[in-house]
């Protein structure tokens, strides 16, 4: 899973080493490297590799990726990485508490399963852009 990079230890006026940066910042000498690969600006004329703290904070903002809202007719598909509408306009509701539930439907483009959490409130709005089907809630023990 893709961890966010964090940079509140570094210095934009400091030389950092490819140890240096995995250090301050909790990842692997490989992820610089491959970072370096990507374009983050390096000396790498002489050993060790030396990433100037402006160009690595700037490098990290950059790859930074931008919220993407999803409509009320549309669930995050992890697998494409973009909200993407429901499969058929069919969705499912499940109820988890008393107010809200998961909103379960197939991506359009690569048939994986979504998700996303929605408010019972939304349900009669939802019902008028999808055909929504809601799962009952067995009872448990304690009722």
């Amino acid at each position: 899973m893709k961890q966010a990079a964090r940079h509140s230890g570094l210095s934009r006026y400091r030389n950092y080493s490819v140890y240096d940066v995995t250090r301050i910042m909790g990842v692997t000498p490989q992820t610089v490297r491959r970072w370096i690969k990507q374009g983050l600006p390096a000396l790498t004329d002489k050993r060790p590799f030396l990433i100037l703290g402006a160009d690595l904070v700037e490098f990290l903002k950059s790859r930074k990726a931008d919220k993407q809202h999803c409509a009320l007719d549309q669930c995050y598909c992890v697998k494409c990485r973009k909200p993407r509408p429901c499969a058929g306009a069919m969705a499912e509701f499940v109820p988890i508490t008393a107010s809200s539930g998961n909103l379960r439907a197939l991506c359009p483009e690569c048939s994986t399963l979504m998700h996303k959490r929605v408010s019972v409130a939304f349900l009669p709005e939802l019902s008028k852009l999808l055909e929504l089907s809601i799962e009952q809630v067995e009872s448990t023990l304690i009722e």
